[in-house]
């Protein structure tokens, strides 16, 4: 496979990945013998299905209820038992391709050996899905605080509600520094399996709201509490099907919240031994686990208000200290995903950063041996030129200083300090600016995540491998679905006919 990949890149594929062999499913170096790999430590199974679990299952889910109520139930299992499908299927095809490029991989290294021309326009459109989603996860945060603590100590008498601390606290501003605060602790960490704790405590949050859900769904509390004609005022029609177009309108939303593609990368660097095998496992685990949270939090939240469903269900419950609290429980949770987003941006900037300084380190190479013979012609003309292999040496000299840090499969201590800390407060005025992403996020949604999730996988896959198998037209399918869905988002996006 790795000389068939070799081959279809021709003669760079040996300067871009070196001899390799396949050992349980990873490319290797030619020189690494099995005793060295066998020594290898990483990541397990388990830090990987809690890390890619945890980038799923997040504020995505609490839109599966309005789809749901667009679509029908019966539609709406359809949709997102396919969209688990497609989604793990696309990460099985990022994960082959993955382990037959050198160490670290991302979506820049498989571009590179498939579609070098548009590589650093695929780490872009990747590194902005990955801001806008984060910086999503900073105004809902924001948000979910004010409306909580709005409920909790707004007393209904001016003069205690509109002092200055008052204000300050239900001040959305205020709240989005809190924000930004809250996830600073977990922003400079350079793998993810050091977020694993993280990960596992965010997934704690996620079962508390699955758990209210089926609550309210199954009357252990009163979903319509407030409401002067109970069922009758917050519940609606509960139907199998709608129409077509109410149903292709929500379909971004279930290809959103399969999102995770982006973190498949540092899974498999980081992962002990990442055979095909045990990427498998960690697939399946993570995908089957999150299709059963959505399955339980769509299909209840639809049961519990029918075609009254809103976008985001927390706003169909009514106003009282359980909800609060699931509130703020929430905004811990994203404040928990948001390094999720940031890590795989980080990589993705890494490598737009270190094609632009290797250009023009490449493009100044020339021009300063010619500025030395000149200047040697002038001074000294029976002194010896310079060899035209000082360019080649300068060249490789560079690559080498390059092929060094990405075995460290992180920036070095300069640039990683240097994005982190432009990403966060790119970040954090965005959310200070922008009152509602409602509209932007929709728009990364239906072309970042459709870019990530189908297209990318399907394209990176038919143009590595060539066999003729079930894989490879499984990987066409992937594709041209991916084609399909983005302009088909975009338009119902566009014409306002998208919910959220």
């Amino acid at each position: 496979m790795a000389i068939s990949m070799r081959r279809f890149l021709g003669k760079e594929s040996s300067e871009i990945y070196g001899s390799v062999e396949k050992y349980g499913g990873t490319a290797l170096p030619s020189n690494a013998d099995a005793t060295d790999v066998k020594m290898r430590k990483g990541s397990s199974i388990a830090s990987g299905v809690v890390n890619l679990s945890n980038t799923i299952v997040g504020s995505g889910m609490l839109g599966l209820p309005g789809a749901f109520g667009g679509s029908g139930w019966l539609s709406g299992i359809i949709l997102l038992v396919l969209s688990a499908a497609f989604s793990a299927h696309g990460l099985v095809l990022l994960s082959k391709a993955a382990c037959l490029t050198r160490k670290p991989s991302s979506f820049y290294s498989l571009a590179l050996a498939s579609v070098p021309r548009y590589t650093m326009l695929i780490d872009a459109a990747v590194a902005l899905k990955c801001f806008g989603v984060a910086t999503g996860y900073l105004i809902t945060i924001s948000d979910s605080m004010v409306n909580s603590l709005h409920h909790m100590i707004i007393t209904g008498d001016p003069e205690k509600d509109e002092t200055f601390i008052i204000s300050l606290i239900l001040s959305r501003h205020f709240w989005v520094v809190g924000a930004m605060v809250s996830v600073l602790p977990f922003c400079f960490y350079r793998t993810l399996d050091e977020l694993k704790r993280a990960s596992a405590l965010a997934l704690v949050f996620v079962f508390m709201l699955v758990g209210m859900i089926i609550a309210y769904a199954n009357g252990i509390a009163d979903p319509c509490m407030g409401n002067d004609n109970s069922e009758e005022t917050c519940k609606g029609d509960i139907e199998p099907f709608t129409n077509i177009p109410s149903t292709l309108s929500r379909l971004p939303i279930f290809v959103f919240a399969f999102t995770c593609h982006q973190n498949i990368f540092p899974i498999v660097n980081e992962m002990e031994l990442p055979s095909q095998r045990r990427l498998n496992i960690v697939i399946c685990c993570s995908i089957g686990f999150a299709l059963v949270i959505f399955s339980t939090v769509a299909i209840e939240g639809y049961l519990t208000y029918g075609s009254l469903v809103r976008g985001d269900i927390l706003l169909n419950y009514p106003e009282n200290r359980q909800v609060t609290f699931l509130r703020i429980c929430i905004a811990f949770m994203l404040a928990l995903h948001y390094p999720l987003q940031l890590d795989p941006a980080r990589r993705c900037i890494y490598s737009l950063v270190k094609v632009i300084i290797k250009k023009k380190v490449v493009a100044s190479i020339p021009k300063a041996i010619s500025e030395r013979r000149v200047e040697e012609e002038s001074l000294v003309k029976a002194e010896r030129e310079p060899d035209d292999d000082s360019l080649q040496d300068e060249i490789a000299h560079t690559n080498q200083v390059d092929d060094d840090n990405d075995s460290k499969g992180t920036p070095d201590d300069g640039l990683f300090y240097i994005i982190t800390s432009v990403f966060l407060l790119l970040s954090f005025i965005s959310a200070i600016i922008v009152n509602d992403l409602g509209v932007v996020l929709a728009l990364v949604g239906a072309t970042g995540s459709t870019l990530v999730s189908y297209a990318l996988p399907g394209l990176i896959y038919v143009k590595i491998y060539s066999h003729k198998d079930m894989s490879l037209a499984m990987a066409y399918i992937q594709l041209f679905l991916g084609i399909v869905v983005m302009p088909l988002s975009l338009y119902f996006i566009l014409t306002n006919k998208v919910s959220h």
